[in-house]
């Protein structure tokens, strides 16, 4: 069996990099052998995986005891509700770990089907290709981000320190803007700052990359349900015997059951991301109404960051959505089977792929597929044009002033 499309190699170099953040704190995720993927309490991994999400813990701690002693309002509540979702994300994806060889032997098994003849000559999706671009497009915009967040939080805290005649270090001024829910429990030390961008690292990292995991998932997905396509399409309008048909359709349900154990493994991490990345996208609506334009630096990183995030949450849905794209494909070629080779199989075949919904979801309040996009649109619409007549934009400025 090639090795190489397996879906827990074409993943596992992503999954690898991912676990220097702290997330699936998996021991051997390269290794060739599924059954050497297993998660041990007592390993290296998972030790340097609890003291990133115990640090987590008290950097939210610190910023929760922060918007109580400032007060909640509209902008301290959205940081603390990302605080709450990224180290949901952490948790979840802790969750995931200990289920992960399970998960890992079972797309094995499914995989060994779609992984020799004849599926193999219908391999020509490219999963690891495609999960490597997504992946490093993705996170290499993330990374941009980042770099343009800091340097707006540098430039803001420069204009504070000098505007207001503050006597401290250029630095000393940027952890103050940075982290003020720190500056009071922990003094400024030069030597704390890559710590405490490191820790925030490890927080900010999973609000893209579990977008990238569900679209690795779906990747998998779609590849095996596109070889299942490519071999019913070679046969278009031919009469193929029963036992034709009575394979395919048993390989269809062994993949029906295999998306619908990943759907429960990743669904809260599915919720998490899309509930997390509607109200970061609301969020900044709501702040484009402020006159942005003053500041070149605020402007750039604003504009990064809500495009950034309408994109990715767009790719996340297309992406994941091919796995049911590919289901109506096969739908639409089994309407071409001549009447002379409608048989029982092809009959009950038809019917089980028209019964239910073959998707990821969210929990089954949301399904992942093109409809989606629609669906969030519409209500990104209708959420600008209510506060557009809701809030008077004479009254909000960009803050230029920070004494």
């Amino acid at each position: 069996m090639p090795q190489g499309e397996a879906f827990h190699r074409a993943v596992s170099q992503v999954l690898f990099i991912t676990q220097i953040y702290g997330l699936l704190p998996v021991s051997n995720i390269r290794s060739h052998d599924v059954r050497n993927i297993k998660f041990r309490w007592l390993s290296p991994r998972t030790l340097y995986s609890a003291i990133i999400l115990l640090l987590n813990f008290c950097e939210f701690g610190a910023v929760l005891n922060h918007v109580i002693e400032v007060g909640i309002n509209f902008h301290t509540s959205s940081t603390l509700a990302l605080y709450v979702v990224c180290l949901l994300e952490h948790v979840f994806f802790w969750k995931l770990a200990f289920n992960w060889h399970r998960i890992m032997k079972h797309c094995q098994y499914v995989e060994q089907l779609f992984l020799s003849i004849p599926y193999r000559f219908y391999d020509e999706y490219n999963m690891k290709r495609r999960i490597n671009i997504v992946v490093g497009v993705i996170m290499s915009s993330a990374l941009i981000e980042h770099c343009l967040l800091l340097a707006n939080s540098f430039h803001l805290s420069n204009l504070e320190r000098t505007q207001c005649n503050i006597n401290v270090s250029y630095l000393e001024s940027v952890y103050k803007w940075e982290r003020p829910h720190l500056y009071h429990i922990l003094p400024y030390k030069i030597w704390l700052l890559p710590l405490l961008e490191w820790v925030n690292e490890t927080i900010a990292y999973p609000r893209s990359f579990t977008d990238c995991f569900l679209m690795c998932i779906g990747i998998g997905l779609a590849s095996r349900f596109h070889q299942l396509h490519r071999r019913i399409a070679a046969v278009h309008k031919k009469v193929m015997p029963p036992i034709f048909w009575t394979e395919v359709r048993q390989h269809y349900l062994a993949l029906k059951r295999l998306v619908r154990m990943l759907d429960a493994a990743i669904a809260p991490l599915v919720l998490l991301a899309f509930g997390n990345n509607m109200s970061f996208i609301c969020f900044q609506l709501f702040n484009s109404f402020k006159n942005i334009g003053v500041d070149a630096i605020v402007m750039v990183a604003f504009w990064y960051s809500l495009i950034f995030a309408v994109a990715r949450t767009t790719l996340t849905i297309f992406v994941t959505a091919s796995i049911n794209d590919y289901e109506l494909k096969i739908i639409t070629a089994l309407r071409d089977v001549p009447s002379k080779a409608w048989t029982t199989e092809v009959q009950r075949f038809s019917e089980q792929l028209g019964n239910d919904m073959t998707a990821l979801s969210g929990n089954g309040f949301f399904y992942l597929t093109r409809q989606l996009v629609l669906a969030m649109g519409t209500t990104i619409i209708t959420y600008e044009l209510m506060i557009s007549d809701v809030i008077n934009q004479a009254t909000i400025r960009q803050r230029t002033v920070y004494c």
